[in-house]
C-alpha cells in the first residue's frame, strides 16, 4: 500500500507526479488491548517537499481490517485538510485527496495498491 502524491503544474495544466512512499506497519496505534491485532499500516508525518519549496508533513493511518483510512496534511502545526473514511476496496485509490496549500500549489493525494 502506497500514497501517492502529484501536483497541478501550472504551466501544462496537467496533474505531475512527485511521491510514492510506502506505507508502514504501526506500532502502539491504539492501546486497547483487543484492538492489537489490528493490522494499521501508515506514515507518521513525513516530510514532503513541493516544486516551489513549500514544505508539508503527512500523516496517514489504514487498518486492514476495515479499509478505515484517515489522511492528514500539516504544515507547520496547522492542519491543512484531514480526511477519513472507508476505502471500497484495498486495490482501489479512493478517497482522492485534492486541496490548495497555503502557498497557492495543488495537491492531490491517494493511497492504494
Amino acid at each position: 500500500m502506497k500514497l501517492y502524491l502529484q501536483y497541478g503544474e501550472d504551466l501544462s495544466g496537467q496533474w505531475k507526479s512527485l511521491y510514492e512512499i510506502e506505507l508502514k506497519p504501526l506500532l502502539n496505534v491504539n492501546p486497547h488491548p483487543l484492538s492489537e491485532a489490528q493490522n494499521v499500516l501508515g506514515i507518521h508525518l513525513a516530510p514532503v517537499r513541493l516544486p516551489n519549496g513549500e514544505v508539508l508533513n503527512v500523516d496517514i493511518t489504514y487498518s486492514t481490517e476495515n479499509r478505515g483510512i484517515n489522511i492528514r496534511f500539516l504544515s507547520g502545526d496547522t492542519t491543512l485538510i484531514q480526511v477519513g473514511g472507508f476505502k471500497k476496496q484495498e486495490i482501489s485509490y479512493d478517497p482522492n485527496v485534492i486541496f490548495l496549500t497555503q502557498n497557492g500549489i495543488h495537491v492531490s493525494a491517494m493511497v492504494g495498491a
